[in-house]
């Protein structure tokens, strides 16, 4: 490059990239599978658990249908085999499957007598069905799940979701008549269009019994808006060199979903109330908000460190908690109100937590599934807090699980890292802050995402018992009545990560038509890595900082060596359709020896389907990963009914597998320690998937067959869709696809080489549509409505 910096690549498959999904083989024979005597039995048991049903559960409302739990096994769980099961059910071509309660519990509905005749009649039919009778443990009539909080007396009823909207309306006024009629003060919550809650209150351990008879989903407390300060006894005082607003310059822009701003005299002019707030500032405590904007506006000068690119930010102060309480709906009315009224604002802080943990049922919190809900309508991306633990580390245990909201997976989700270690090794240096909630998420999705230095805790002594054995080292910050603060928390690395995302809007070029949170939220999580804390276990690590510490803006956009190129790939991925680009442009100077050598960092994020119904099953479609090398090109029979593609790869191997790199060769490499990520998929739906190894460390048989310089690369994306989500749309007569962005990060990890130049050749050589991203770090461009001039503040 002329200037000395090298930017990202994009480039585009071409169409011979684009193929056929092919379809599988014949139904097959498991260990699990019954035959014979042992299969009439089985089937004979289940008719009658279902006949029980159907003499036991007559439905309370006319044409009311009948609601079942069926129990399957662990071994069946694929959705393969789910999916000819509940076609068991489906016997009137309505929509069968109501949900999920765990992996291997599901909720089916049968309409009536008639359609239990039919579901019976199927599973009679054993040499038909055979797998899927087998795959069943047990038919039960559904009944709610109840969660009890004797500290809580106001609770929410989640209804079940039945695909039909006049039997969804008959069933909310049927039950809140019944409600009425025992006495119980309720109110219709409307979290969105198709997700009512009623919140009831004064409810007695007897009367959550007789709710629990309704044809309802789930009871549980309803949560509210927890203490966002983790103590209020540590201030300090220090001179601060504040920075001037400068109305010449375009600053990054920040949301501030939280408790309101009190704007400071060293805020004016970057602070300003947005539209949609609810509350009078007579309402408000903004000592929360107030700490969190001078952290995005001041916080390098505050804390004299250097984790914004750019000093300064506009923030857009949206209330959205009142002094006391705030309950779940209305928080998320709340946040809803801001966003939409403020269209011009496309990334939010949102450090409101709400109180307690996630359940350990793997079920999605209605908070996350609100969340996503809203970044998808008003396509906008919310950094949420991973919440704090205030209490475990005091008695030496580990910090709870993340907060309830945290589990949003359109967010990006924030954990804590301490910036220093104290003299006791009780707070280590870019480890896991004590304080910081741990993953992972519902499903096993990986939850925080990223972490930030949210202030440090120090120990006083070497054993330390109680609070007093604790001082709080930091972040500073000034509150609402100009007093400076010393306090930790996600909600203070929160910020961190969403200035970061405005400052890449910036550089990128991006506006409000062109914003794509999912390319922002790729080169973030791309970036990131575990700095010095690589001596925790992988899997630890994993839970308790996700991916890692992002770099800065300016390091994420331009590189300064020609050692290393990113090459980024943006889309959307049709249903049966795949990307499998056969001569992908691995450098071919990036050998040593006979051999491939090389890091590889690849990083995919993907717009999937979401379903609150499914539970554990909430992200309802995937996109397949798979990078590595094969022999050569060969010509496929396509009159075989399940090739639909002429030319395929032969010998081809997956390098983004965990086996394919040896434990000893790992364990000697201690320079590639903080960068490595490697883990194993499998059939995980997570909708962030980052991969990073050292072809180095590759296991000497893996070496000598799959990785010698006489072999071609490829590259293969293809989307998975579970049956619950292919059946909806089907009937909506939707067309199934996702967007997505995937980033590749090819180094040469003896920066002697010049890949940069090398990756252009390949993709010359094969014919590639591609370009350098454009990318703004100082440029001058002309206000609007007048000639003045306006600088674009450095990255």
């Amino acid at each position: 490059m002329s200037d000395g910096k090298y930017r990202f690549i994009k480039f585009n498959q071409r169409n011979q990239d684009n193929l056929r999904t092919e379809g599988g083989g014949k139904d097959n024979i498991y260990p699990w599978t019954l035959n014979g005597d042992d299969l009439k039995k089985h089937s004979e048991t289940l008719i009658e658990q279902l006949n029980f049903i159907e003499s036991a559960a007559k439905p309370s409302i006319e044409d009311f249908p009948y609601i079942l739990t069926v129990n399957i096994l662990d071994d069946a769980k694929a959705k393969s085999h789910q999916n000819k099961l509940i076609s068991m059910f489906n016997v009137d071509n309505s929509f069968a499957q109501l949900g999920m309660i765990s992996e291997n519990k599901l909720i089916l509905k049968l309409d009536q007598e008639e359609s239990i005749k039919k579901a019976t009649k199927n599973l009679k039919q054993l040499e038909k069905n055979q797998n899927s009778i087998s795959a069943i443990t047990e038919i039960k009539q559904f009944e709610p799940n109840i969660i009890v909080d004797e500290k809580e007396d106001v609770y929410k009823i989640n209804l079940i979701d039945f695909h039909n909207n006049k039997l969804n309306k008959d069933v909310l006024s049927y039950i809140e008549q019944q409600l009425k009629n025992e006495d119980i003060s309720f109110e219709r919550q409307e979290y969105s269009k198709n997700h009512n809650v009623i919140e009831v209150t004064g409810v007695t351990l007897d009367k959550l019994t007789f709710i629990k008879e309704l044809p309802v989903k789930n009871i549980e407390p309803m949560p509210s808006v927890e203490n966002p300060f983790l103590d209020n006894n540590t201030f300090n005082k220090n001179e601060i060199p504040y920075i001037g607003f400068e109305p010449t310059k375009i600053y990054p822009m920040v949301g501030l979903l939280d408790s309101g701003v009190t704007i400071l005299p060293q805020l004016k002019g970057f602070v300003r109330r947005g539209n949609g707030c609810n509350y009078m500032d007579s309402e408000l405590n903004t000592n929360h908000g107030t700490f969190i904007a001078h952290l995005l506006v001041h916080g390098n000068n505050l804390n004299g460190v250097n984790d914004y690119s750019v000093d300064g930010c506009i923030v857009v102060d949206c209330p959205v908690v009142r002094r006391g309480s705030t309950s779940e709906p209305q928080l998320i009315k709340n946040i809803e109100d801001a966003i939409s009224s403020n269209p011009e604002v496309k990334i939010w802080n949102l450090s409101v937590s709400l109180k307690g943990e996630l359940s350990e049922d793997n079920k999605f919190s209605d908070y996350a599934v609100e969340l996503d809900r809203i970044q998808d309508e008003y396509n906008v991306l919310i950094c949420k807090s991973a919440g704090n633990d205030g209490d475990s580390y005091i008695i030496g245990d580990e910090p709870k699980r993340i907060s309830i909201g945290a589990d949003s997976v359109r967010s990006l989700t924030v954990g804590s890292i301490s910036r220093y270690a104290d003299n006791f090794g009780f707070s280590k240096e870019n480890h896991p802050a004590p304080y910081s909630r741990v993953g992972r998420g519902p499903a096993a999705i990986i939850k925080p995402d990223v972490v930030h230095y949210g202030g440090d805790i120090f120990s006083l002594s070497a054993a330390p018992t109680s609070i007093i054995d604790y001082e709080n080292k930091g972040e500073r910050s000034i509150l609402a009545d100009g007093s400076e603060k010393i306090e930790p928390g996600t909600s203070f690395s929160t910020p961190k990560i969403a200035k970061l995302l405005a400052e890449l809007y910036l550089a990128l070029n991006m506006n409000s038509e062109t914003f794509d949170p999912l390319l922002l939220k790729t080169l973030v999580i791309h970036s990131a890595n575990y700095l010095d804390s690589a001596n925790i276990e992988g899997l630890e690590r994993l839970k308790r900082m996700g991916f890692g510490k992002p770099k800065n803006s300016k390091e994420i956009v331009i590189q300064d060596s020609p050692h290393s190129t990113t090459l980024l790939l943006t889309g959307n991925l049709r249903k049966k359709t795949r990307i499998d680009i056969m001569d992908f442009p691995y450098p071919r100077n990036l050998t040593k020896g006979n051999y491939f050598t090389g890091e590889i960092k690849v990083t995919l994020v993907y717009k999937n389907y979401l379903s609150k119904e499914m539970g554990p099953e909430y992200c309802q479609s995937d996109i397949v990963l798979r990078m590595g090398t094969y022999d050569k090109l060969i010509d496929r029979d396509t009159s075989v009914n399940t090739i639909l593609n002429p030319i395929g790869r032969l010998d081809s191997k997956n390098i983004l597998q965990k086996n394919v790199y040896g434990t000893r060769k790992i364990t000697k490499n201690n320079d590639f320690l903080k960068e490595r990520t490697l883990i194993e998929y499998g059939d995980k739906y997570y909708p962030v998937k980052k991969f990073s190894a050292h072809l180095d460390e590759a296991k000497d048989s893996v070496q000598r067959k799959h990785l010698t310089k006489d072999r071609k690369w490829f590259l293969f994306l293809e989307g998975q869709y579970r049956d619950f989500i292919y059946q909806q749309l089907e009937q909506e007569d939707s067309h199934m696809s996702m967007d997505f962005v995937l980033a590749v990060t090819i180094t040469d990890p003896t920066k002697t080489k010049d890949v940069y130049t090398e990756t252009i050749r390949e993709l010359d050589r094969h014919n590639f549509e591609f370009e350098m991203v454009d990318v703004d770090v100082n440029v001058e461009i002309e206000s609007l409505g007048n000639t003045d001039e306006v600088i674009v503040s450095s990255l």
